[in-house]
């Protein structure tokens, strides 16, 4: 829809038309009109959805608050982003994740048959179906058939269609043109007649008042409508009969003059119609009235011709004054225009027969492509169903609340029948009532009720011979034209044995530098994307065989960050050589874990991207273009295995792309109004580093930060109350404290990360340490005195200690085929790693306390 046509139902459905929270909800895509967005449309790689996910989605209902707070009530707000989205979605608000489903993608934003077709044939297969290869083995099996219903089809309505044309012309539209001919003659004839009684009735005027006598009056009358004419030749006439009938007067007929009229008959009807008989029966009961018979052709007595005759009486006289025009004319006319429309029919059959030749020909042509596509469909149907027959999970297709389909893994994994299983109450029995599956029942339940449920969780299952089945239960959904629903996928946790060392060494036994060299390498000089991520899909194995080796933590860390990092900087060269130099310098930036270097093979991707400043009538379009790049490198980085963000906060956001200035209004904003909330957004920039583009733009922004933390005490002292807020995961008694999870205590262990990485990010805002590493900003602290030795050795080795045991625990999780997450189950652990675990967030209080001194002037012994 325009924005203005989402202005108009707004304004019906909550009483405002607020333009300008529709185009900040379609910002990116309809700021200059849908034309402007199919000319964007149109470049090579761009998405012109892309940005939909970030403003299309429940999730920016509450970024509308904030930007519209104090213009709009809430409610309003609200009724109007929702109205919006119903009325882009169908009546569906999307979550962000649902832009993520190729479903959801399919049906509203892409809804290209041929791209569908392609995923399930390869192109080539696709090409040999049209080019007939694989359809000659099927017409083979089956002799070709004279198809009478699709010619019927074809023929028949061409020739009905030609066959009413004609028929209208001659049934209705010709009587139509000759009524409308005579109407207009006896319309004429009318008035004529009607001067023609005034005529007289002057004289009977002159009468009456005693100016001239009955017989002068009358013969004076006489002699004046006998002269009238009119007419192309001037030879049309009045004349005048009494009641008897006797002819009063008849400029070519003298002859009849004060003759007895009323045997007087039309000698070419055969009915005998006594036509002055018929005038005077008209006059008596209408007094005037239209005639149609044969008469004298004008002054010719030897030709005779049909006339239409129209008559009044004269009651103070007892006379009838009528004229005639002869309508031979109008049959001419209509045989003229028959001839005209004859020809013209012939010049428009011949056309129609040559276009319904060229129809045949065409639709003979799509028939055999039809059939040719439909055997291709058969064979890929039935590809896809073998697909997903011999797939090791099983599937179930639900339907708005109704399961329509599940396939034979699903019913040979749990033991049940095609019938059985799909029906809605056998899941009570397949995921029983159980504390491990408390979760798990609560999403199925969710979906039964069309509610919106997309995420993978783990479940115990019960076979119907009674056995239990750990799976993974994945949920995505799918819309169809009419309907929407879910694929519900199982898989079996498979527990392998992993080879996975119990922690990392301190030192390193081999560390192979060379070969990682290599690959970086390698990344640096591909030539395409597809070819960055086959060089990358040699990491996982090279980082196992490091590990087995004892490489070292830290050394894993910066090898994955370096591959990312180069990535990053591949991706982008790639995509600039592909569109040109960008119209103004920009930064490309690493956010959270990927610019601390403390990524696992794992991690999502946080990034943003600043641009230079220019002036307002180009710094939207400035924007877009670096929407664009953003864009396709965070798509590319999604297909290398670096995930999206799933809280968005990448450069193809319009919030993490910004220039120079407006990065500094947010940053300035974040400082200067300082809150719990607001800390969420700012832990995440104050740890950035620089990938590539214009050095200055990001140093700039660290700077400003920089001034900005010196001249905002205020913003520490919020910050330090945060921090002092974190919890350890410990209980009174010094002793592991964890969270129950899908029936399992678990600790989470990114949890045991955050107060380290928080520890190192204050003090380094505060003493101006620009590395974003939580280990380079230790030894920094360290360096400039900040803390002793013995803390930075402290702090750094629980910061490994931790670190591994994550890195491990998702490798773990990857290797049995389970959901990665940091929820660590802690009977995985040994004894001695719980220990440590207990020992090291133990010390940690230490640190609180001088947090609270020196950023709170709070007494240490006063922190709990």
């Amino acid at each position: 829809m325009k924005l203005s046509e989402h202005a108009d139902h707004t304004e019906k459905v909550v009483g405002i038309r607020a333009e300008d929270i529709h185009k900040w909800i379609d910002r990116f895509f309809d700021l200059e009109g849908f034309d402007n967005f199919l000319r964007h449309g149109k470049t090579d790689g761009f998405d012109p959805y892309g940005h939909r996910q970030y403003r299309h989605c429940i999730e920016a209902l509450e970024d509308a608050y904030k930007e519209f707070e104090g213009k709009y009530s809430k409610e309003q707000i609200k009724g109007v982003f929702e109205t919006h989205l119903k009325d882009d979605y169908g009546g569906y608000i999307p979550v962000q994740s649902d832009f993520e489903d190729g479903y959801f993608k399919e049906k509203y934003h892409e809804n290209d048959d041929q791209e569908a077709i392609e995923r399930i044939l390869s192109k080539t297969e696709l090409n040999e179906y049209f080019a007939d290869k694989f359809y000659a083995a099927k017409k083979n099996r089956r002799k070709s058939t004279f198809n009478v219903k699709f010619w019927l089809g074809l023929f028949f309505p061409t020739i009905a269609a030609i066959l009413l044309f004609v028929s209208s012309i001659f049934a209705l539209i010709l009587p139509q043109f000759k009524d409308n001919l005579l109407a207009q003659k006896q319309l004429m004839i009318r008035e004529l007649t009607a001067s023609a009684s005034s005529v007289i009735q002057h004289y009977i005027n002159e009468v009456e008042s005693e100016k001239m006598s009955l017989a002068e009056a009358q013969k004076q009358a006489v002699r004046e409508i006998s002269a009238l004419r009119y007419g192309d030749e001037n030879k049309d006439y009045f004349w005048i009969t009494d009641m008897h009938p006797r002819m009063v007067m008849h400029p070519y007929r003298n002859d009849l003059v004060g003759t007895d009229l009323s045997s007087y008959k039309d000698e070419e009807d055969k009915s005998g119609k006594k036509l002055f008989v018929e005038f005077v029966r008209l006059v008596k009961e209408t007094n005037e009235g239209y005639l149609e018979y044969h008469w004298q052709w004008k002054d010719d007595p030897t030709r005779t011709a049909p006339k239409l005759s129209y008559v009044r009486g004269i009651p103070e006289w007892q006379w009838i004054v009528g004229t005639g025009v002869y309508i031979n004319d109008v049959d001419l006319e209509i045989k003229k225009l028959t001839r005209k429309i004859l020809i013209t029919f012939a010049f428009i059959t011949s056309g129609l027969v040559i276009l319904l030749l060229y129809i045949l020909k065409q639709s003979l042509r799509i028939e055999n492509n039809r059939r040719k596509a439909e055997a291709g469909l058969i064979e890929a149907k039935e590809r896809y169903r073998t697909l997903v027959e011999a797939s090791n999970e099983g599937y179930v297709l639900e339907l708005e609340g109704e399961h329509v389909y599940s396939n034979l893994t699903f019913q040979r994994m749990l033991g049940w029948s095609e019938e059985e299983s799909l029906s809605r109450e056998i899941w009570s029995s397949i995921i029983p009532d159980l504390a491990v599956n408390k979760i798990a029942r609560s999403n199925l339940q969710d979906i039964f009720i069309g509610k919106t449920v997309r995420s993978e969780f783990e479940a115990r299952a019960c076979k119907q011979n009674g056995e239990f089945l750990d799976i993974v239960i994945r949920v995505s959904r799918i819309f169809f034209s009419q309907k929407n629903g879910h694929v519900i996928s199982l898989r079996p946790i498979i527990r392998k044995t992993a080879n996975i060392p119990d922690s990392f060494p301190n030192v390193s036994k081999s560390s192979d530098h060379g070969n990682f060299a290599d690959l970086l390498q390698e990344i640096r000089k591909s030539e395409s994307e597809g070819h960055v991520i086959r060089t990358l899909n040699k990491l996982p194995a090279y980082i196992g065989q490091q590990i087995g080796r004892g490489t070292e933590a830290e050394i894993i860390r910066n090898w994955i960050a370096k591959a990312y990092n180069e990535t990053v900087r591949r991706y982008i060269e790639l995509a600039l050589r592909d569109t040109g130099e960008p119209p103004t310098p920009f930064a490309f930036l690493s956010l959270g874990s990927a610019a601390r270097r403390e990524m696992t093979l794992f991690s999502d991707q946080d990034n943003a991207l600043i641009f230079e400043d220019a002036n307002r009538d180009i710094i939207e379009d400035d924007r877009k273009y670096f929407l664009q790049l953003a864009n396709r490198i965070c798509d590319r980085l999604d297909q290398a295995g670096f995930p999206f963000c799933q809280g968005g906060i990448m450069a193809a956001n319009p919030k993490w792309c910004l220039s120079l200035s407006e990065w500094t209004e947010n940053v300035a904003d974040k400082f200067r109004n300082a809150t719990t909330e607001s800390l969420l957004e700012v832990n995440i920039f104050l740890d950035f580093y620089h990938l590539y583009g214009a050095s200055d733009l990001s140093e700039t922004l660290q700077k400003k930060i920089f001034e900005l933390s010196a001249h905002h005490p205020v913003f520490f002292s919020c910050y330090a109350r945060s921090y002092l807020e974190y919890k350890l995961p410990l209980n009174l008694f010094g002793q592991l404290k964890t969270k129950p999870k899908d029936g399992i205590e678990r600790l989470n262990i990114k949890d045991c990360l955050a107060p380290i990485v928080l520890f190192a990010r204050i003090y380094a805002l505060k003493h101006k340490i620009e590395a974003p590493a939580t280990i380079d900003r230790l030894q920094a602290l360290y360096e400039r005195g900040v803390i002793q030795e013995k803390a930075y050795q402290e702090l750094a080795n629980i910061f490994s200690f931790f670190w591994s045991l994550r890195f491990k625990n998702q490798l773990r999780k990857h290797s049995d085929l389970r959901k990665i997450n940091d929820d660590l189950n802690l009977d995985e652990l040994t004894d001695h790693e719980r220990q440590n675990c207990r020992k090291m967030l133990s010390s940690f209080s230490a640190y609180q306390a001088k947090v609270s001194y020196d950023f709170l002037g709070m007494d240490p012994s006063l922190v709990d």
